[in-house]
């Protein structure tokens, strides 16, 4: 069986969500998506005693606060970063397209010089591909900030949370719990 994708759908893909979602978005969403399902695992695993359960969901829902707010902010702040170090400059333009690029300004370390053999990008053109090239350049430059983050931010934050979180979460597994009994006892 093939899976067939129409052209509407690609262009869908291509131009809404491949220019509007970018990292910081794809780990919003990620960590949206986790929030709501992975502490309820942990919640209705009944094979663990309940002080378990309750630590294991409060540190659930720590690791994912913690993960997803230090991972978008980290991802947003890298990615202006980025931007800010590649401004360009049009070298020479043909016609009305791009022959060469360069750095701006002699901070712009991230901005290579291009020299396109045939001309064929518009200012607008080149312009899209550079937000782009800046945004992916912001991508790498959080991906390697957060191999030190995930110990310096997202550690300490989910201890502060996890320790925060387990009382209110044995409490409601208490309360469940009693509630439970009187059902099974036949008192309401």
């Amino acid at each position: 069986m093939s899976i067939v994708v129409n052209n509407k759908v690609r262009r869908f893909v291509s131009n809404k969500i491949g220019v509007y979602i970018n990292s910081p978005e794809q780990r919003l969403i990620q960590g949206i998506t986790a929030l709501g399902m992975q502490p309820l695992i942990d919640y209705y695993n009944h094979k663990a005693d309940d002080e378990t359960r309750a630590v294991s969901v409060a540190r659930t829902i720590g690791k994912i606060i913690a993960g997803t707010v230090a991972g978008v902010a980290i991802r947003y702040i890298a990615i202006h970063a980025a931007k800010q170090f590649s401004a360009y400059a049009y070298k020479e333009i043909i016609g009305g397209y791009v022959k060469k690029v360069g750095p701006k300004r002699r901070r712009d370390i991230f901005m290579p010089n291009y020299e396109f053999a045939i001309p064929s990008k518009t200012p607008k053109e080149f312009k899209a591909m550079h937000e782009n090239y800046a945004k992916t350049m912001g991508t790498l430059l959080a991906t390697g900030a957060m191999v030190f983050t995930n110990f310096l931010i997202d550690a300490p934050l989910t201890r502060i949370i996890t320790k925060h979180l387990t009382p209110t979460v044995k409490k409601h597994i208490d309360n469940q719990k009693a509630k439970k009994m009187e059902v099974d006892n036949g008192s309401i």
